[in-house]
């Protein structure tokens, strides 16, 4: 596999164990069921919007600017960031989830 041929990585990155870092931003550009590959940490944002993902495996775990899943097939968002530094950007039918609310709690937190 071939990381760019899925995304476009705006920035540099690092693969380390089977785990891709990325120092800027990710955008998923190929439409797939599942990522091909596993992040760690985007040091920017993560967008995977417009797809056909049916899971958010392979998503890092950390992300410090936007996360956008919106408009895919999905309907869990297990496999979601553990830490998302600004927005989650999600389908609507999604905002009750337990991912997505644990999202908010920390959200609040932070400030």
């Amino acid at each position: 596999m071939k990381l760019e041929d899925y995304f476009y990585i705006e920035g540099r990155y690092q693969l380390k164990n089977g785990v891709y870092n990325v120092f800027g931003s990710v955008y998923l550009i190929k439409k797939v069921e599942k990522l091909p590959c596993k992040f760690g940490k985007v040091s920017n944002s993560f967008y995977c919007w417009n797809n056909n993902l049916e899971t958010l495996e392979g998503c890092p775990d950390f992300v410090g600017n936007f996360f956008d899943c919106h408009d895919n097939k999905l309907t869990s968002l297990k496999g979601c960031p553990t830490y998302i530094g600004n927005d989650f950007i999600c389908d609507q039918n999604l905002q009750s989830t337990k991912e997505y609310r644990q999202y908010l709690i920390f959200k609040k937190l932070r400030k």
